[in-house]
């Protein structure tokens, strides 16, 4: 699943040869919400013998702060912000990312349901993108490396942030922080499902 500003370019163009229903396009579409996938896909899922439990779900995921100072530096990048705007600014006044109906976006969307229940398998903690990757794509049978791709024009920006904003931010994106904290947990089970899943998937394609 494509949370944005995880790479999920890289990894569409790593995956691109070997997929077999691909969503890209617009963002709406690129960066969809699993459980939105869920009911997109219904047709594909309501067949036993691809039943939504029978795929191993991935996506990859990024400390929150670093994940808005990354949609910052980006925004900063492609002139979507004013030059001279600081982190704060963006944070403080809504320019950050930010789901339908004005409501702050949160990676948790992306991996759970309405009520917080995780759909996903293995959540890649981003500044481990390359090695669980790599795991992951060789396990699966189609192994291949990450390309560089869509980078961030403004590769840092130094600024500082106050412990009141921090607050604030740790706060809002409370999902996001205790998602991210389970990841080892969560990783270790999916690592796991991974390994017992794939002799059956391999002997199907044989």
């Amino acid at each position: 699943m494509a949370n944005s500003k995880t790479a999920s370019t890289s990894i569409e163009w790593a995956l691109i040869a070997d997929v077999e229903i691909h969503k890209g396009g617009p963002q709406r579409n690129k960066h969809m919400f699993l459980k939105r996938a869920v009911r997109e896909y219904d047709f594909l899922f309501d067949n036993p013998k691809y039943a939504f439990d029978t795929f191993f779900k991935f996506g990859v995921m990024r400390e929150p702060l670093s994940w808005l100072q990354s949609w910052y530096r980006y925004r900063l990048g492609n002139g979507a912000l004013e030059e001279g705007t600081t982190f704060e600014e963006f944070w403080t006044t809504k320019a950050g990312p930010a789901a339908r109906g004005g409501k702050r976006m949160q990676q948790a969307l992306y991996f759970t349901k309405a009520n917080g229940e995780l759909l996903a398998d293995y959540i890649i903690p981003f500044h481990n993108l390359s090695a669980d990757f790599a795991e992951i794509s060789t396990e699966l049978g189609v192994p291949t490396e990450l390309p560089r791709k869509n980078v961030s024009k403004v590769a840092k920006v130094e600024d500082t942030i106050s412990e009141e904003v921090l607050a604030d931010i740790r706060d809002t994106l409370s999902a996001d922080y205790a998602l991210y904290d389970r990841l080892d947990e969560i990783n270790a089970r999916g690592w796991e499902r991974l390994k017992q899943t794939r002799p059956a998937v391999s002997q199907d394609a044989a």
